[in-house]
């Protein structure tokens, strides 16, 4: 976990990814980097939630903070290695996913904001098309996301698919911030 955020100015205008494990603070960081920009005077700020509800202790929605009012795009997502229970219904549940998050991408391309956060980008990597989350990250002038990127989930085809685009959007990014576990 960083001790401190980074600063505010470093973030402007570029993409940052934070990424590691299941539970090692990728959401809480994301949440305070929101509460530093609008802390700072931002108002133009906009959410997209990919994550599931807390399924086993793992995943769960961004809450934003108190006094930070974003555009705040929540679709209805499943964790499908959490809840799948074979390899088809868990990439029949990640392609559901990625349904839900195409749509919210089209409200959000109507009308960019200034900075955008994206929490659990990783859910959307499972089975969308890249080029589609690149549109909408090349629409907003700061990008702030988070993402799975590790090994307490499991591989197969689905896990290693995540990991290679979730290495490839770190390559895009100015920044990575890799969190470890406590």
């Amino acid at each position: 976990m960083l001790s401190a955020l980074p600063p505010l100015e470093e973030l402007k205008g570029s993409w940052t990814l934070i990424a590691g494990e299941v539970n090692t603070g990728k959401t809480g960081l994301l949440a305070r980097l929101m509460e530093s920009f609008a802390a700072q005077g931002e108002k133009s700020l906009a959410l997209i939630d990919m994550a599931p509800e807390m399924t086993r202790g793992v995943g769960g929605k961004l809450t934003p903070p108190p006094g930070v009012a974003p555009r705040h795009y929540a679709p209805a997502i499943t964790a499908p290695r959490l809840t799948g229970r074979t390899p088809d219904e868990v990439l029949a549940l990640a392609r559901g996913n990625a349904e839900r998050i195409e749509e919210v991408f089209a409200a959000y391309l109507a009308a960019p904001a200034r900075v955008l956060f994206i929490n659990d980008v990783s859910l959307y990597l499972q089975a969308g098309d890249p080029a589609k989350l690149y549109r909408v990250l090349e629409t907003t002038p700061t990008v702030v996301i988070n993402g799975y990127l590790g090994a307490s989930l499991g591989g197969g085809e689905l896990g290693e698919l995540e990991r290679r685009r979730m290495e490839a959007l770190a390559a895009r990014c100015a920044r990575v911030y890799r969190m470890a576990a406590p």
